[in-house]
């Protein structure tokens, strides 16, 4: 990025963010919010445009692969580098649409102690950046390139968010810091003593790495947590006293007296979902939106409407659409499961608690969270979504689980005032402010911006700015190692023709759903049917049938599915049980009885009820709510089930 380029950038981003930010800001507060805030979203604007992005994916089978794939990032380019599932890796493929992807075989294992793997991640950061890593640390990378990082990444090499952490520390140009001791898990609570260890941490961690981090606006304004640690903690000595629970990422980054000096966000997961999350952060667009509205318009919650947020937002280029009253009720919300959700970034607003939503009319449970197609980056004004992030149970967790890489959500009760209005959100991102701070109470502005009950999770140097003019070129460059996997797949259709086993049927299907190309795979489908091969074929088909919203054929493939998981059972609620009607057939029926999902078995059975009676009759529903109660692990989805067995 040349200097004129990046001077004249400067000035129209501080433009857009002076009108944008000063019906924002307290006047007392103006001059130094409108100092740090757009000025830190230049900074990692800059970076993202100081590095050419191949136009590749690169799938790997296994964390040492995976780091061993960074290694090839430098100052001439970088790419996204995915842990290949059949979950995350497609959602990414589709929504980036690459001119390559190559499938490579694993590496030699990461081995060596603490220290030594430690150094292993901090080379993929040096070398990134054009340093030496046997004679320059990745401060002196950074000194060498006249760059200093806007955050610090703390991980645990012993932690699996390792990957995330190595991706977006030489992703955005950031230190790594290391924190190894236990801290609890995501569910749990941290109490005071514990707490109080934990930011003393991190606190030395952030000073250690040698960064001006006094207040908002000098060097350091974000620390990224890539590794488990309890979401919440207590703020009193007594273990009683709920009302003091605090997100932990609103608890850190702050100095002895409160006030912050960087923002908080915290990656946790598998291998595999960690690196999605860096990825997703790192390379994607985010020029489409969804605003759904849930509340009545009138009084205080008129404040939270988002019909002015679509408006400003499609002025500036965005694609946005706007749900509000009759279109985000429940009937409409069960019209948008079946196919799954695509959309770049999603705000919505409810009333509720961890386990259910309510909207405009009706109210969902976290069996209604909606398949994500794509990655998504989401806002939520809700109580208590983000209470056990862990628990399929609870709202949040199924938003994480079906996709969602940043995500903004409470984790105890947090008042209507301790959320940012859709408006201002939006305006803040349209000025550089990243996604996860613009979602915050910045200092000075009232009682929210004491550590409060909102966690962000994700990386908090996420841009969601307007649609670059012109967008980014991609740089075109044809990998010589590995397998492609586009040249791969146009050999497993022409041997297709002649295969009646199944298993390349399954194979291309399988590869075609990888790439985002469903109508192929439709195709490959038919041809399974023709030759009776279903059976072989159902679990490398049955996303593209979702998608395709093709009941019938998708009810073909589910019943002959080898296993189910999750997703697949949340699809069939999604595309068959929200069209239950008197004509749907005795084998729907039981194959819904059969996929009752546990964290919500009264909730299921409930919609199931008339038509099972119907059916089958009383008594039928009778056994089936009994047997649902027995095998009832949790004591309030046995209450809500005999209160239902007494019903019937």
């Amino acid at each position: 990025m040349t200097k004129q380029r990046t001077i004249i950038l400067a000035i129209s981003i501080w433009l857009c963010a002076a009108s944008a930010l000063a019906q924002d800001q307290p006047q007392q507060t103006q001059k130094q919010e409108l100092h740090w805030a757009p000025k830190l979203g230049l900074r990692v604007e800059q970076v993202n445009r100081a590095f050419e992005i191949v136009d590749r994916v690169v799938l790997v089978p296994d964390g040492s692969t995976y780091l061993d794939e960074l290694s090839k990032w430098s100052k001439a380019g970088r790419w996204p580098v995915l842990i290949e599932d059949d979950h995350l890796a497609p959602m990414f493929i589709r929504k980036f649409k690459p001119k390559q992807v190559i499938r490579r075989q694993p590496t030699k294992e990461i081995t060596g102690n603490i220290e030594h793997r430690q150094k292993q991640l901090e080379t993929i950061v040096i070398k990134t950046w054009g340093g030496d890593p046997q004679k320059d640390s990745i401060s002196q990378t950074f000194a060498l390139n006249n760059f200093k990082p806007a955050g610090v990444v703390i991980a645990s090499v012993n932690d699996s968010a390792w990957t995330a952490a190595v991706a977006l520390a030489a992703g955005r140009g950031q230190p790594l810091a290391w924190l190894d001791d236990r801290f609890a898990h995501p569910n749990g609570r941290l109490n005071l003593k514990t707490l109080s260890n934990l930011r003393n941490k991190v606190d030395r961690l952030v000073a250690k790495a040698g960064y001006r981090h006094i207040t908002l606006g000098d060097d350091i304004d974000t620390i990224t947590i890539c590794r488990a640690i309890a979401g919440k903690a207590l703020t009193s000595a007594n273990p009683e006293d709920g009302e003091s629970t605090r997100a932990i990422t609103d608890l850190l980054g702050r100095s002895p007296s409160g006030r912050r000096y960087a923002f908080t966000g915290w990656i946790f997961g598998d291998e595999a979902r960690c690196a999605y999350i860096a990825m997703c952060s790192l390379f994607l667009d985010r020029s489409r939106a969804w605003l759904y509205d849930t509340y009545p318009g009138t009084g205080g919650w008129s404040t939270y409407g988002v019909t002015e947020a679509v408006d400003d937002l499609n002025d500036a280029g965005y694609n946005a659409i706007a749900f509000d009253r009759d279109r985000a009720n429940y009937r409409a919300w069960q019209s948008m499961l079946p196919g799954g959700l695509s959309t770049d970034v999603m705000l919505m607003n409810s009333k509720g608690n961890a386990d259910v939503f309510h909207l405009f009319s009706g109210k969902g449970s976290p069996g209604d969270i909606p398949i994500l197609n794509e990655p998504l980056a989401l806002h939520l004004i809700h109580s208590w979504s983000m209470r056990s992030p862990l628990s399929e149970g609870t709202v949040g967790a199924q938003w994480i689980a079906h996709g969602a890489y940043a995500y903004v959500g409470a984790v105890h009760e947090p008042f209507l005032g301790g959320f940012i209005p859709p408006k201002t959100l939006t305006a803040r991102c349209m000025s550089y402010v990243p996604f996860l701070i613009a979602s915050r109470v910045w200092t000075g502005q009232g009682q929210f911006s004491n550590p409060w009950k909102i966690n962000t999770f994700g990386d908090p140097l996420m841009l969601w700015i307007p649609p670059r003019q012109p967008p980014i070129a991609r740089l075109v460059e044809q990998a010589d190692y590995g397998v492609d996997v586009f040249a791969h797949v146009r050999t497993l259709l022409t041997e297709s023709k002649t295969d009646n086993t199944g298993e390349t049927i399954a194979r291309a299907i399988a590869t075609l759903d990888l790439l985002g190309q469903d109508r192929l795979a439709l195709e490959m489908w038919k041809l399974a049917k023709q030759r009776s091969l279903q059976e072989k074929v159902s679990l490398a088909a049955i996303n593209s049938l979702f998608r395709a919203k093709l009941k019938h054929d998708f009810l073909e493939a589910f019943s002959e599915l080898p296993y189910r998981t999750e997703k697949h059972i949340d699809m069939l609620w999604h595309l068959i049980g929200s069209r239950i009607n008197p004509s749907t057939t005795d084998d729907t029926l039981l194959m819904l009885q059969s996929s009752i999902r546990p964290y919500q078995a009264h909730i299921d059975t409930q919609r199931l009820a008339p038509h099972l009676i119907a059916a089958f009759g009383q008594g039928h529903l009778r056994r089936l709510i009994q047997r649902q109660i027995d095998k009832a692990a949790l004591p309030r989805i046995k209450k809500q089930l005999r209160k239902l067995l007494k019903k019937y």
